[in-house]
């Protein structure tokens, strides 16, 4: 039985899923990302000691791994120097680790996180200069990464406002993925065969049936267009589950008007998810994952809902955390 990890503006969480106890972590802060490997869990933190920003007003990284419950080890300080938008771990690579940040650019570590090397190639993809992001100063990020699960060393990066590539030989070369796809991307999700592909843009979902040289927009059940998180279920590859507002972050300060939906046939249509849950959601739900057993754990703001039946009923399993950022299976 599976552990759920919470990463919150004020640390890990852990919920035991045999007796639905939580418990607060010892260790790491403000937690911006989790990521999980065969060895354990890494954290990507905001800050050191308390809230720390850089002359320029970007938020300090702190990396932290966590091997065994409630055991957790400083790794790097300060890993990168740019803001942090992405991090991702690749399970077939012991050691190696990923980070996007902005303005965007890749970085790999192959030592568990200890020293990152950037992949300055991204600056030489056509292109790269006309990459942006709406809010000023209009700066695009490596939004997501995820590792081929395929190919061992390759890699897509999902770019913010920029398209998808993918690197076959450790970031030396990059291949546009961008035949009819919106270019504001926040997540990549290559199917575990590698065939598909689906991505979620400002625009709703789009699926490649070509590893990701063509895509299709399809909306069909899907009656709010901005997508955030999508994942997939590897025992039931045609299974996705995401989430989407009505409308971009700038108009959430009235409540996100966000849902949660479902497809069983890899994204032709989607069904809303509603018994239990809020509707709408005021926060938007920013973090899915999906435990070995296949129950699903939602994050919307404080609040982490749990479905043990393919989402078609939510139970609130927490209600009063710090803001969740996070979740990871353990």
């Amino acid at each position: 039985m599976s552990d759920i990890l919470i990463g919150t503006d004020e640390g890990i969480f852990r919920l035991d899923e045999g007796s639905k106890d939580i418990q607060h972590e010892t260790g790491p802060s403000s937690i911006a990302f989790l990521a999980s490997t065969q060895a354990g869990i890494f954290a990507l933190c905001r800050d050191g000691v308390g809230a720390f920003t850089n002359s320029f007003g970007v938020p300090k990284s702190v990396l932290w791994f966590r091997k065994g419950k409630n055991n957790w080890q400083l790794v790097n300080e300060h890993p990168v120097a740019e803001e942090v938008w992405s991090f991702a771990a690749d399970p077939r690579m012991e050691g190696r680790l990923y980070l996007g940040v902005s303005p965007a650019l890749l970085y790999l570590s192959d030592d568990g996180g200890k020293s990152w090397t950037a992949c300055e190639s991204i600056r030489r993809i056509p292109g790269y200069d006309q990459w942006t992001f709406p809010p000023p100063p209009h700066i695009p990020h490596v939004r997501f990464i995820a590792p081929d699960p395929q190919v061992v060393g390759a890699v897509y990066i999902g770019v913010e406002e920029g398209g998808v590539y993918r690197s076959a030989d450790q970031g030396k070369t990059w291949e546009s993925l961008n035949e009819g796809l919106y270019w504001d991307i926040h997540t990549v999700v290559p199917s575990p065969d590698g065939t598909r592909m689906y991505a979620t843009t400002g625009r709703g979902f789009y699926r490649s049936d070509d590893g990701g040289h063509h895509w299709r927009h399809i909306m069909a059940g899907l009656d709010r267009r901005y997508t955030i998180p999508c994942i997939t279920s590897q025992a039931q590859p045609e299974r996705l589950y995401t989430a989407a507002a009505a409308g971009p972050p700038g108009t959430w300060k009235m409540g996100a008007n966000a849902a949660l939906y479902r497809s069983d046939d890899a994204g032709e249509h989607w069904i809303r998810l509603e018994q239990g849950l809020p509707s709408p959601f005021d926060a938007m739900v920013r973090s899915l994952v999906l435990d070995e057993a296949g129950n699903v754990y939602a994050a919307s703001g404080n609040e982490l809902f749990a479905s043990f039946d393919d989402g078609e009923s939510w139970k609130l399993v927490a209600g009063d955390l710090p803001t969740v950022r996070a979740l990871a299976v353990v």
